[in-house]
């Protein structure tokens, strides 16, 4: 799918890719050996009773739109999925399985067909129909709603009711990737005649939404909290909620946050922030889980978006990467919490072939940091060199100001003189819009994800032509053939090698540069079960499968 564009504080730890976790695994590295499910570490145990009410952590900033087609981040993709039901999901272990439809066929690689549930009600008592999903997916790909989902679609060309509980998507070309991206909002249906009665206020705290899922939204101040009740009509009765009310809040103090975890104020909350990873350990009110590094679905990195003067040179580029002390950046800004990172598609995308995934990851990172052979790359470039690299970072994160600096004294001990550009948090996502913001800059940090477990969708997103995480477009002809011919291969263990060639050339030319990548640590009350571990609490309705142990 797309990268998120956003500035996420998420943590992450081990240089070489390293096979998924088992529960031995987890205990051994000193998780909590419960309440976990038997031979998972992807999930709690399952829930058996009700809660009437609890309050859940959902990040250290507020949620920008419950439209499931805006710019979303950590908050709407915890939130939304739970009222917005898409056509398919991920459980726990990032399987793409059916929700809204109960089962798809595809024909030919250029047609898909997905079949729906009957009995699917919005919140009001209206019939889902196909022709509510029809337009719910072409959403993304009208331009005055402005989907941060709208490269999914660039290989459809049609979107249609095929029957009263059918729809078909033609395609221009295969697509081997569309499937999979679908579980995420770019499939979440919403009610047409709600969305063109409430215009340009739809997701927003005044207009609200009209979805099919799990929970209602009951408020949201749009300031400090976001309240959703059981939906209790919900149509799918193997799913029912066992929480009758959630309020989502979002308070960014790392202090005030363990605290609010340790007191039992907060039932749970994902991604926790490594400054809290300490004190949680420590809590008495419930358990710290951290996944296996190697589940890893975000990344820290410098995204390459200046087109002139010493960024455009490649050695300039592989120079300061080569230069990143990303044992300090993990130690420092990530409190331990992390692994270093030297390509985009970490093992926590790979799902098929990791043996050669793996071998091609030790290849790329078996160079590391190589201050000498930088300085060869700084020479090797000449005069262009010499010129300043601006790095834009967001404000009032002390963190964040931390990852400059080291990068900057990093680069600086090579010959490379990299210029802090700070922007204030407030304005900052706008760089990841707006090409105007960035006007100035070399490079932008960002904190980010992808929710298609396949290494193929990250470099998609940002190696393709006109692709939503392209910022500097980057145009490899040889790149853009391997991925090509990669999204036209539906078996993942033949499109691996494409993608692994495709990998390779990638992270010579670094459009983007890896710094690490985010270990996942989730926090459960006690007595809270049924909480997923993994990066599918981004992308299922998670909420309706907690309750009390």
């Amino acid at each position: 799918m797309h990268l998120k564009k956003a500035v996420s504080i998420a943590v992450a730890s081990s240089v070489l890719l390293t096979p998924l976790a088992t529960s031995t695994t987890a205990q051994a590295q000193g998780r909590p050996k419960a309440p976990l499910s038997s031979a998972s570490d992807l999930q709690t145990a399952p829930a058996k009773g009700d809660i009437p009410s609890l309050t859940w952590w959902i990040g250290p900033y507020p949620p920008s739109s419950m439209d499931p087609v805006k710019y979303q981040d950590y908050p709407e993709d915890q939130i939304i999925p739970n009222m917005c039901d898409s056509l398919v999901i991920q459980t726990p272990g990032l399987k793409t399985v059916p929700d809204l439809a109960q089962s798809w066929s595809q024909p030919n690689p250029t047609t898909l067909t997905f079949n729906l549930h009957q009995g699917v009600k919005f919140w009001d008592g209206s019939p889902m129909t196909a022709a509510d999903v029809v337009y719910s997916l072409k959403r993304n790909m009208n331009p005055a709603n402005q989907s941060i989902y709208t490269f999914y679609f660039d290989d459809v060309k049609t979107i249609t009711a095929s029957g009263p509980l059918s729809v078909t998507v033609k395609f221009s070309k295969p697509d081997s990737m569309f499937l999979p991206e679908m579980a995420s909002l770019a499939s979440a249906v919403v009610e047409p005649k709600f969305v063109q009665q409430k215009g340009s206020s739809f997701g927003t705290p005044k207009g609200g939404i009209m979805c099919t899922g799990a929970y209602k939204l009951q408020s949201w101040n749009g300031t400090s909290d976001l309240v959703m009740v059981k939906n209790n009509a919900y149509w799918d009765k193997a799913r029912q909620p066992k929480v009758g009310k959630i309020t989502f809040q979002w308070p960014n103090d790392p202090g005030q946050i363990a605290s609010a975890f340790d007191t039992g104020t907060f039932a749970g909350g994902f991604f926790i922030p490594g400054a809290d990873t300490a004190p949680l350990k420590k809590a008495s009110s419930g358990h710290l889980y951290s996944n296996n590094p190697s589940q890893s679905m975000q990344i820290f990195a410098l995204i390459v978006v200046g087109t002139k003067g010493a960024i455009s040179n490649q050695a300039v580029r592989q120079a300061l990467s080569a230069s990143i002390d990303r044992s300090a950046v993990i130690k420092v800004v990530q409190f331990g919490q992390a692994t270093p990172a030297y390509a985009e598609g970490g093992s926590g995308y790979v799902r098929a072939d990791p043996g050669a995934y793996q071998a091609a990851y030790n290849a790329i990172a078996k160079a590391g940091q190589d201050t000498s052979n930088a300085r060869k790359l700084v020479a090797e470039a000449g005069s262009v060199a010499k010129k300043p690299i601006v790095l834009a970072i967001p404000g009032s994160n002390q963190q964040i100001a931390d990852l400059g600096s080291i990068v900057q004294q990093s680069a600086a001990s090579v010959g490379l003189n990299v210029k802090l550009k700070v922007v204030p948090a407030d304005q900052y996502g706008a760089l990841f819009s707006d090409a105007k913001a960035r006007t100035g800059d070399d490079l932008i940090f960002t904190g980010n994800y992808d929710q298609v477990p396949d290494p193929l969708a990250i470099y998609d997103d940002i190696a393709m032509p006109g692709a939503i995480s392209n910022f500097n477009n980057y145009d490899n002809p040889k790149v853009i053939k391997l991925l090509t011919e990669a999204n036209a291969t539906f078996n993942a263990q033949k499109r691996a090698p494409l993608v692994i060639q495709a990998q390779k050339l990638i992270t010579q030319d670094l459009p983007w540069i890896p710094l690490s990548f985010a270990q996942n640590q989730t926090f459960v009350r006690k007595g809270i079960c049924g909480v997923p571990l993994d990066f599918s609490a981004m992308t299922s309705p998670w909420a309706a499968s907690i309750g009390k142990c």
